[in-house]
């Protein structure tokens, strides 16, 4: 696997996410206009501080938080300090692994048995918010609600698939294909705690990888926590970069 290739891609990945502000910086907006996400900066390091202050000024005068989700091939090296010294609150770092879909074992993800669903309508995403509620999650309402704003706009573009126990929503996890991309990038994996250790998550994403081979795309990214990563790098992915998100609220 030829690691620069597969960053250049990933890249080209982030850079269609959302919309350029001329100054070296994509931004990917909340529909609802409640957060603001840096997906992609590549700005000169004489310019790099300047940019930095527009945006936190932007995300002032919108009233909406920020995330500036840092890379560990992103340049200048000293972009997390700069970051930090803005007033930015770095969060989990996280390893990004990736898994080229061709010759990829499919088998090693077994999904015979399960009950897995995706979601095609108001039930289903009811019961996504239900397994995030089931962790704890505070914003489960609000993620259901902008879940739903995303299918609604782009049916093509998410794609989330729910596994049922004894027909309870057990797990689930999400897709996303960007239009006219190779890859695809895999998020959202949750278990409820009843449910867990049970193989759900690795049936989870075999179904999301069989759905990215279906759909042509090239290669799978994910971003991966430690408590992740030991099962997927079992099932083939490999690491090829870092990632961390540093987020500015307002007011703060």
């Amino acid at each position: 696997m030829n690691s620069e290739n597969i960053l250049a891609g990933l890249d080209e990945e982030r850079r269609a996410l959302g919309e350029g502000s001329g100054r070296g910086v994509v931004r990917e907006l909340a529909t609802d206009g409640s957060e603001c996400r840096i997906v992609y900066a590549h700005c000169a390091p004489e310019e790099l501080d300047d940019v930095i202050r527009e945006e936190t000024a932007l995300a002032r005068s919108r009233d909406y938080s920020l995330e500036w989700k840092l890379y560990g091939h992103d340049t200048p090296a000293d972009l997390a300090d700069r970051l930090t010294a803005a007033g930015f609150e770095p969060d989990d770092q996280e390893s990004v692994l990736v898994l080229p879909l061709d010759g990829a074992d499919l088998d090693s993800f077994d999904v015979a048995g399960r009950d897995i669903r995706p979601v095609t309508d108001e039930q289903g995403l009811a019961d996504y918010a239900q397994i995030a509620r089931a962790l704890g999650r505070k914003n489960a309402e609000e993620e259901r609600q902008r879940l739903a704003a995303e299918l609604r706009d782009d049916p093509q573009a998410l794609s989330i698939h729910i596994a049922y126990v004894d027909g309870q929503p057990a797990s689930c996890g999400r897709a996303y294909f960007r239009r006219g991309g190779s890859y695809a990038e895999l998020a959202g994996g949750r278990t409820v705690p009843e449910h867990r250790r049970q193989g759900l998550f690795t049936a989870l994403v075999g179904s999301r990888l069989r759905q990215a081979r279906e759909r042509g795309r090239t290669h799978v990214f994910v971003d991966a926590l430690p408590t992740s990563e030991p099962t997927l790098r079992k099932l083939g992915f490999e690491v090829v970069t870092w990632t961390r998100p540093f987020v500015y609220e307002p007011g703060s």
